[in-house]
């Protein structure tokens, strides 16, 4: 019987499961030492014991799966230099997809709004943050740690195992289901499966991490300074009431967002004939 390449589904699963389990460790430890030692929720060290968690969580299981994947760096994480017009396609990309995905989250807070613990949380880290504290929580660390684990040890392990198709699909799910509340689940669903799409095609992981980067720090700044973008609906906060998008914005969004997929599928196309796996 074929050895499997680490890591499996079942390998994947139990380290979304421990990555969950050190966050509530972590997480109840600092409850604890808030409870002995009050300090202000939004101040400069909540904030860093908040980054080292994420980044304390994300590192043991990266750290875990590299030694038993038990290959070279940059065959699981691969950072891999992409071509010009595969990040001009990203960009385009990315300009549509964050008008499309700022619609469908009204939609569904709309269906199934969210309760009033999830938004007190929610304005905490968008309103309450020192801005630059709330770039690097928000934006920059997840946008490595998450890659690396999902778009990098994840789906390299998935997609030597299974089909593609079966790698994309299962990375994302596991990418949306570790948020732990549906309001962000579809959102991450989606922008995995076309970060996983992307990762796979252009056999990098830069341009995921630029994607996540983008949607995290759009969504932040969106948000803490509504009036950069003054359209109706646009990146909704969670506490107002939804407001849906002018259709005209949704349909540039939705034309953006498909010329990009064109421009990615043509560069991907050109970079493999470059490589010589194509006629």
């Amino acid at each position: 019987m074929e050895n499997k390449v680490y890591p499996t589904i079942k390998n994947s699963i139990l380290l979304c499961l421990l990555f969950t389990v050190i966050q509530i460790v972590l997480g109840t430890l600092i409850e604890l030492f808030h409870m002995n030692f009050p300090v202000n929720d939004f101040s400069l060290f909540f904030a860093i014991l908040t980054a080292l968690t994420s980044i304390i969580s994300f590192g043991t299981v990266l750290l875990i799966g590299f030694i038993k994947a038990k290959r070279k760096f940059n065959e699981i994480f691969k950072f891999n230099n992409v071509s010009g017009f595969l990040w001009i396609s990203t960009i385009v990309f990315m300009i549509g997809f964050v008008i499309i995905s700022s619609e469908l989250d009204n939609l569904l807070n709309y269906i199934l709004p969210m309760p009033e613990i999830f938004r007190d949380v929610f304005t905490a880290l968008m309103f309450d943050q020192i801005f630059i504290v709330g770039i690097i929580v928000i934006g920059v660390i997840p946008a490595f740690t998450e890659e690396l684990f999902f778009r990098g040890l994840i789906l390299d392990g998935l997609r030597k195992n299974y089909s593609g198709r079966k790698a994309i699909i299962i990375s994302s799910l596991l990418f949306g289901i570790v948020h732990l509340n549906p309001w962000q689940f579809l959102s991450a669903f989606i922008i995995g499966l076309f970060a996983a799409w992307i990762s796979i095609n252009s056999n990098s992981i830069l341009l995921c991490i630029y994607i996540h980067l983008f949607n995290n720090l759009l969504y932040t700044i969106t948000v803490k300074y509504k009036n950069i973008i003054p359209i109706r609906g646009f990146n909704t906060n969670n506490i107002t009431p939804v407001e849906f998008q002018p259709i005209w914005f949704d349909v540039t969004g939705l034309a953006i967002t498909i010329l990009g997929i064109l421009l990615l599928k043509k560069g991907f196309e050109k970079a493999k004939s470059r490589s010589g796996l194509l006629p």
